[in-house]
């Protein structure tokens, strides 16, 4: 899945730069940044679930409407492991504990509203939108899972440097969505989480 969208990304790319050429304008950026992924935990009744923190890799195409509007697609991945606590039913009885490791991707698409560059190279800028994003379990699991998608939310704000067609990007990031069961009914916990995601990187205008 996940190169099919770095295919479309560059693809959207390709083109919009090929139009951008045509027409004088320098509209479009590349970006490629690291990023922290920390997914907030939820506790329920009789599920808990406690997400690991871990860090990943986000690439996006930008494309500028005007000076004050944009348009993004992102993809985003990370792996990180998923745990699922459920007390014993009974006083004294042992309660389960499940803990499963998983490839997570994000594919989302952005509103940017943006100022033009400030001094001629400093550009503010905040976003708001969704897609999808993907688990994919990896290796061994002591309970029956599956891969699954949810829907998600996205909003952030950032800023970016830019000189000469080379700039640096400086972003955070908040993902919402109904936390993963793997489709299994085990670990269902009908509650949704965020991802706080703070990232840095490099942005190619042409």
């Amino acid at each position: 899945m996940h190169r099919s969208v770095l295919f479309g990304i560059v693809f959207i790319g390709l083109t919009a730069a090929a139009f951008a050429q045509g027409s004088g304008v320098q509209r479009s950026e590349l970006s490629a940044q690291v990023s922290g992924v920390f997914i907030s935990g939820t506790n329920n009744t009789p599920t808990t679930h406690v997400a690991k923190h871990s860090a990943g890799l986000l690439v996006g195409y930008r494309f500028h409407i005007n000076s004050w509007e944009a348009i993004e697609v992102e993809y985003g991945y990370t792996r990180n492991g998923q745990r699922y606590f459920t007390p014993g039913t009974a006083p004294g009885s042992p309660g389960t504990n499940f803990a499963i490791t998983a490839n997570m991707q994000e594919a989302i698409a952005n509103e940017v509203i943006t100022t033009p560059r400030i001094g001629g190279f400093l550009q503010p800028f905040i976003v708001a939108g969704g897609g999808l994003v993907f688990f994919n379990p990896r290796g061994p699991s002591s309970i029956a899972v599956t891969h699954q998608k949810r829907g998600a939310g996205n909003f952030g704000v950032g800023v970016d440097f830019h000189i000469m067609h080379i700039g640096a990007r400086a972003e955070f990031q908040e993902l919402l969505f109904k936390v993963p069961d793997f489709g299994n009914p085990l670990l269902t916990t009908n509650k949704w989480t965020h991802v706080a995601q703070p990232s840095v990187g490099l942005v190619l205008t042409f």
